[in-house]
């Protein structure tokens, strides 16, 4: 009889125990496989982004999480421009670091070319200003050197001039949008402090792979509501990240977005373990394509596997490794009775020491949603610690997570308090 009552009240004591909470290693743990070398940066070389998605789909699988259809997958696919072989650059025969030194613009085709070099001022800031100073028309077997102040001329080229380089004083920095009709310009973005003053010529070999039909996956699971099950609370990040430029250069993009993929996973896990505070059924959605242009949030926006109008909110998670210098809410301002509630919660908990209120920007995953008439935020996080965007430095060892109690805090508190606000908008 006394063992009977020993083990009851040990299960009374376990009943009384509060649940599980932010598990901050397991986020460590998930980041940092994400943003190893195995992963190829999760991009379109050597199946980057497919490793990653197997792996999303078995944490979502070992969280207990339903998934809709026959799987945690949904396939679609886009076209994309990838470098899995040779990526060389010499300037005056010394040859420069691909990823640290030198980026490709992204619809860069094979080639192997050697070009004279023709420098442009430092002073030139305007499009107009090339044409005064060079004859386009004598380009030929030569590449234009154009100053940082010419703002679009590595991102969009120059009309008329096959072949330009582009200078620029801080860290480089890359990106994949813009690879979906590589075509026969040549754009370098490198780092002044690399070349010699007025170097005189320079060579580059380019392998690159075109994929015409790249195939992907959105990894997608959910925890059945508790009250309102037919509605949604959904959780987004992408997974992808910049993958490979080059055998040699990869991206591990630990901050962007390693960071918001595993706290969408740490808050799967919450409440896969916790479901009576589901009051909405409560749905993962973890997208690839987003460096691409935003490909796989906007293929779920489009054909989706639930109704959007049945969707209450959806709060997606971009760069959330820092904090020190607070959380800002892109999209705050468009929703102002929801952004009170978060700033209530902030004041009471004094979780951040500033909650920034942004208003619409299609600069993420939480875009394709709020143009289909879900409320939606985009949450990131800002601090000193750690400014790695789209370079070779985002790495797992970088990533500090500096406030990462306080932003599970602010989310699952803004979860609950929220319950009541959205439901009767």
């Amino acid at each position: 009889m006394r063992c009977k009552l020993f083990f009851a009240l040990i299960g009374l004591l376990l009943m009384a125990l509060p649940v599980q909470s932010q598990d901050k290693a397991y986020v460590q743990k998930v980041v940092k496989k994400l943003a190893a070398p195995g992963m190829h940066g999760r991009g379109y070389v050597k199946n980057g982004d497919a490793r990653a998605a197997n792996f999303l789909a078995k944490e979502m699988k070992k969280a207990g999480l339903h998934f809709f259809g026959e799987d945690y997958f949904q396939p679609y696919h886009f076209s994309v421009n990838s470098f899995p072989g040779k990526m060389e650059f010499s300037v005056d025969g010394n040859k420069l670091k691909a990823g640290s030194d030198f980026v490709v613009h992204p619809g860069t085709k094979t080639t192997h070319q050697s070009f004279e070099l023709v420098w442009l001022p430092d002073t030139i800031t305007q499009l107009n200003s090339v044409y005064q100073l060079i004859d386009t028309t004598a380009l030929e077997g030569k590449m234009l050197v154009v100053p940082e102040g010419l703002k679009t001329a590595y991102r969009h080229g120059i009309p008329g001039v096959p072949a330009l380089m582009q200078t620029v004083e801080k860290a480089m920095w890359w990106h994949v949008s813009g690879s979906e009709k590589p075509d026969n310009k040549l754009m370098l973005k490198v780092k002044k402090s690399s070349l010699a003053a007025h170097a005189k010529s320079c060579e580059i070999t380019v392998e690159a792979h075109f994929i015409e039909k790249h195939t992907t996956n959105n990894v997608i699971g959910f925890v059945p509501g508790s009250a309102v099950p037919d509605s949604f609370f959904v959780f987004v990040a992408h997974y992808d990240h910049l993958g490979k430029m080059g055998k040699n250069t990869t991206y591990p993009g630990a901050s962007d977005n390693a960071s918001g993929t595993a706290t969408v996973l740490d808050l799967a896990r919450y409440y896969s373990a916790n479901p009576e505070k589901a009051y909405y059924s409560m749905v993962f959605i973890l997208v690839s394509g987003e460096e691409a242009g935003l490909k796989g949030s906007y293929y779920f926006a489009e054909n989706p596997l639930f109704l959007l109008e049945n969707i209450r909110f959806v709060i997606n998670f971009d760069m959330v490794g820092t904090g020190s210098e607070g959380l800002s809410v892109v999209n705050g301002k468009m929703f102002p009775e929801l952004s009170e509630i978060l700033i209530s919660i902030n004041n009471e908990n004094q979780y951040f020491g500033d909650v920034r209120l942004g208003g619409e920007s299609c600069n993420s995953d939480h875009c394709p949603f709020y143009k289909q008439g879900v409320p939606a935020f985009f949450l990131f996080t800002r601090g000193s610690e750690n400014r790695e965007y789209h370079t070779l430095t985002d790495t797992y060892e970088k990533l500090p997570f500096t406030k990462y109690e306080s932003l599970f805090s602010t989310i699952t508190d803004f979860v609950e308090a929220s319950e009541s606000a959205i439901f009767n908008r």
